[in-house]
């Protein structure tokens, strides 16, 4: 009922705020599309760029799914991250995460719930590098834009109290009914990763973190050469880190409405026109959606048996209890 009510929620955000967006763009001058040798070569770098980001992403994954004894093959590693993201780029609900998870688990030789802990850490350390990137770059490089205001903040403020409060009513019912321990011992393999996030380790996967987010701001600088969008490194950070936090708001698959509206916010904010925001908006929106998609629907096709592979995953770890 929770998960229902909240993709709901998630399609309604999804279609008002990309309504909202569409209604303003066709209110601005036609979108000026890449067509010089300059602007194809920004362009493809692009997507080459966006690549090396997906390499390091799958890397960062077998790292974590290691360090909780499971044994993934990078070639499973990598197929199954571009399986996660075309999932999610389609699919409501984040389904992608869900399809990783299924598929990888058996031929990691470990459980469902190990792969869930995994993709927390993934969660976790990505949050953190990006919540510190854009505290930073919208005070000092976009003079603000993006930030939550006073009213903005109580209700994020109520918000955490009552997914406080909701947490301790849970942790009291389960202690009143006996069934401490075992919620515990449930989650336990999911906070193993996240637990193991300190020391040498720890350090090495915050690194790697802020590696693949450096290479997702030269995705979206490339795609404002592409665009003729006088955009710096910290702008592109910029650009990248209020989209990410945008892609915290409920909505529907590939974060649609929401990044669009991030994208249009962060290019005006950093002095870009609106011709320029809406042909931004079209390119990124290319690079990060049509061939990593692509790319994934041949891996899910091509080595797992599509839909019907897919299906007989799940009914195999189901009957396995993991």
């Amino acid at each position: 009922m929770f998960k229902a009510g909240l993709r709901s929620i998630g399609w309604i955000v999804s279609a008002l705020v990309l309504a909202a967006v569409v209604w303003w763009a066709l209110r601005q001058p036609a979108p000026t599309l890449p067509s010089s040798r300059s602007d194809l070569t920004a362009l493809a770098l692009a997507v080459v760029f966006y690549a090396g980001c997906t390499i390091l992403r799958a890397e960062r994954w077998r790292t974590l799914l290691y360090d909780v004894d499971a044994r993934p093959s990078r070639g499973d590693a990598y197929r199954l991250v571009l399986i996660g993201y075309m999932g999610n780029n389609v699919l409501p609900a984040r389904a992608g995460d869900l399809m990783r998870v299924v598929l990888m688990a058996p031929r990691a030789d470990t459980t469902k719930r190990y792969v869930v802990g995994t993709l927390l850490a993934e969660r976790l350390l990505d949050i953190a590098v990006l919540v510190t990137l854009f505290v930073v770059l919208a005070t000092t490089v976009a003079g603000g834009a993006g930030l939550p205001g006073a009213g903005t903040l109580e209700i994020i403020g109520g918000l955490v109290a009552l997914a406080a409060a909701v947490g301790i009513a849970a942790y009291v019912v389960l202690h009143r009914r006996g069934l401490k321990d075992r919620a515990r011992a449930f989650a336990a393999p999911m906070a193993i990763s996240t637990r193991n996030l300190r020391g040498r380790h720890g350090l090495g996967m915050l690194l790697l973190t802020i590696l693949i987010w450096l290479g997702e701001a030269a995705v979206w600088g490339a795609c404002a050469a592409a665009v003729n969008l006088d955009a710096g490194p910290l702008e592109a950070l910029y650009l990248v880190a209020l989209a990410s936090m945008f892609s915290l708001i409920p909505s529907g698959p590939g974060y649609a409405g929401t990044q669009d509206a991030a994208a249009v916010i962060g290019v005006k904010a950093i002095g870009g026109t609106s011709a320029q925001a809406v042909s931004y908006l079209i390119l990124v929106r290319f690079v990060l959606l049509v061939p990593i998609t692509v790319a994934g629907l041949i891996a899910l096709v091509s080595r797992y048996g599509g839909v019907k592979g897919l299906r007989l995953a799940t009914q195999r770890t189901a009957e396995a209890g993991v």
